[in-house]
């Protein structure tokens, strides 16, 4: 191990392998070397190069230094120079400005033969006359030291004092105060008010921890003294316990993940994004917010599918991932997060889900970790987020809450009234998602070196590159979604429908895998394990429905029935509230009316929207502004007309139906018990 001193600072290759902060091999320290531009001479003995100490990383300095350090121990015989200090822009120009004042005073006294004493006085003197060599008049300004008193005729130079101070000095460079780093004994009890994720202010700590530091015994410092020390602290600890490990990665250093090795395909990175804006919906037209689907390649950055659905599900990735295989072939990654969309038998079982069929690997990225699938994450803020304020019906979070509450209000008028809904239809927003996707792919990308992901994907296919893509009929094969059921006589049960088919007999008792179209349930086809297709089966009876219903629809409604059970809820809530304490107990409500000798199931009959209600006669107020005793009357005498077999209108049969339960009703037969113990409800 060579000594650290002027004379020997230079290491070879094979002496660095394996150090700390070094490779393990030579021909990783050369490539290291050559990365970083290390300064190196040839040995003097030997082939090869060598490298100084101060090239090298810290690490393996601090290495080096070290053995020398215990070299000189045990031999003393070697010295171990101090550690380079860091020096600050002010520092080295004032050191190298002393340095070259010095050469020119040397340079002055082998001229002359003068003394140093005559030199340095003539030095100044020509410095003051304007008559000095060019740059030494600069130098001199430079090298003074700017700390210390100024005279009020101070011309800028150093005196000669300095000079001599400056020729004996070890260091040229000026010393400056460095900040005192120490803990001082306050601080534990300050920082344990401080960090917490309340983010209390310095002024609230700073009094919480006075009782601690009283029962410590600790002399407490000023507030001004508190500041001074959280100035000091750095930027990442500063904020431990004000913030989660999930917001520290925000200001932590991270990894930057290289794409340059990838190819098309190699990498999807897909996720689902709420829109933030509303538009029509696609069934009944009222507002709400898209659930948007995309998929970028990795490679290319470009945007491969896409999807809308009416909210993040299985069927939304499928959909997006069937058009991007339709469009550009098949992936070998899919980098997605832990989303139930993308967790499900559906999309990654590997034998039923669609990964599998794909022989596509799927990996997700760690929960709460969005930093690591960075790419998808832009692009959402690049097109949707960005997209979506070009709306009226923006709703995002840098929207004007005014302007936002004001939109929302024609929206619901228009609704509540029947007027037009200033929403952009569903067709109009998918024609518009199809030109902002065209748009980014077209559009430069900085970390393609200004290429557009079109031009990128193109470069890769004029290089030789063909995506791997199949037909039209093993794509509607492969993306049939599947599920494990059991063969029975030659039927099989899926979503409540039954299916068919006489090649089945043989097959009964197997486990087969189905596989059905979201879209159209006339039909599944049937599979077995290994994936050998059986037979199609088509739909022969379905205890539940007269009508196969395909699983679309079967979820449509499930979601409906869920919001009107809530719906009825509050509606039965605000009716409470309204009525409040009633004198009379409530009866209990009877679900069947009597019309003649005919029983009607008030449950079971349709409530019909009052779109569809015909309109009363204009020369008659509305029922819900006339009087209930008008009401009760009217409610009557549609009861006997409907008794003598006439054929009512649509709103007047409803009024029969409807109006015993509203509340005008209820307390109209409170304040007239003779008048509701006459009524089937009695």
């Amino acid at each position: 191990m060579p000594s650290l001193n002027a004379d020997a600072c230079w290491f070879s290759a094979q002496q660095l392998v394996g150090l700390p902060g070094m490779p393990k091999s030579c021909w990783g320290v050369l490539r290291t070397a050559q990365q970083h531009a290390w300064a190196s001479r040839k040995k003097q003995q030997g082939k090869g190069h060598e490298y100084p100490l101060s090239c090298l990383p810290a690490e393996t300095q601090a290495h080096l230094r070290q053995l020398a350090l215990e070299e000189a121990i045990t031999t003393a015989g070697a010295t171990l120079p101090a550690p380079p200090a860091i020096l600050t822009d002010r520092q080295i120009t004032e050191r190298e400005a002393r340095a070259s004042v010095l050469a020119a005073l040397r340079a002055l006294i082998e001229e002359t033969g003068c003394t140093q004493e005559t030199a340095i006085a003539t030095l100044l003197t020509t410095a003051r006359a304007d008559t000095a060599a060019p740059g030494i008049l600069t130098a001199l300004k430079n090298a003074r030291d700017s700390r210390g008193r100024r005279a009020l005729a101070d011309d800028g130079l150093p005196t000669s004092r300095a000079i001599k101070r400056w020729i004996t000095a070890a260091d040229l460079a000026p010393a400056v105060r460095q900040k005192d780093m120490t803990v001082p004994p306050w601080a534990t009890a300050f920082l344990a008010h401080w960090q917490q994720p309340q983010k209390p202010a310095v002024a609230y700590a700073y009094e919480q921890a006075r009782a601690d530091w009283q029962d410590a015994g600790i002399a407490a410092p000023s507030i001004h003294a508190v500041r001074r020390f959280i100035a000091k602290l750095g930027a990442v600890s500063r904020e431990v316990g004000r913030m989660g490990p999930r917001e520290l990665k925000n200001i932590r250093p991270f990894v930057r993940r290289d794409f340059s090795d990838l190819l098309p395909n190699d990498i999807w990175t897909a996720d689902g994004h709420c829109f933030d804006a509303e538009v029509q919906h696609p069934i009944h037209g009222r507002p709400f917010r898209p659930e948007i689907t995309s998929i970028v390649d990795v490679a290319t950055r470009r945007c491969v599918g896409w999807s809308v659905a009416l909210a993040e599900s299985s069927h939304a990735v499928v959909d997006a991932l069937h058009t991007a295989v339709r469009r550009v072939g098949m992936c070998a990654i899919f980098y997605v997060d832990n989303g139930s969309g993308y967790r499900n038998v559906t999309v990654s079982d590997e034998e039923l889900g669609l990964m599998g069929r794909l022989s596509a690997f799927m990996t997700h990225s760690i929960p709460y970790n969005s930093q690591a699938r960075g790419v998808i994450e832009r692009f959402h803020k690049t097109v949707w987020v960005t997209g979506a304020k070009t709306f009226q019906s923006y709703i995002g979070a840098g929207m004007d809450r005014e302007a936002k509450l004001e939109s929302f209000k024609i929206t619901r008028a228009a609704i509540k009234h029947g007027g037009a809904m200033p929403l952009p239809s569903f067709d109009l927003f998918l024609k518009w998602c199809e030109e902002q996707i065209a748009h980014y792919n077209a559009r430069p990308h900085r970390s393609l070196g200004n290429k557009s992901p079109d031009q990128a994907w193109a470069e890769f296919e004029t290089k030789g590159w063909q995506p791997e893509c199949m037909d039209d009929d093993g794509l509607a094969a492969l993306f049939r979604p599947r599920l494990a059921r059991k063969i029975a006589r030659g039927e099989v049960e899926l979503f409540g429908n039954r299916y068919f088919s006489k090649d089945l007999e043989e097959f009964h008792g197997l486990k087969a895998h189905v596989a059905y179209d979201i879209h159209d349930a006339s039909r599944v086809w049937i599979h077995t394990p290994e994936g050998r297709l059986i037979c199609e089966a088509e739909c022969n009876g379905n205890r539940r429905a007269y009508m196969p219903k395909p699983v679309v629809d079967q979820a449509r409604e499930r979601r409906a029935a869920g919001r009107a059970k809530r719906l009825e809820s509050k509606a039965e809530e605000i009716r409470l509230e309204m009525q409040g304490v009633s004198a009379l107990p409530a009866p209990a409500f009877n679900p069947t009316l009597m019309v003649g000798a005919q029983t009607i199931d008030l449950a079971a009959l349709p409530i019909r929207a009052p779109a569809e209600a015909t309109p009363a006669a204009p020369a008659r107020p509305p029922r819900r502004e006339r009087p209930a005793a008008e009401n009760y009357a009217e409610w009557l005498e549609l009861q006997a007309r409907q008794a003598r077999g006439e054929t009512l209108a649509d709103i007047d049969a409803n009024f029969i139906l409807t109006w015993p339960m509203c509340s005008q009703a209820r307390g109209y037969f409170r304040q007239h018990p003779e008048a509701f113990r006459g009524t089937t409800h009695a």
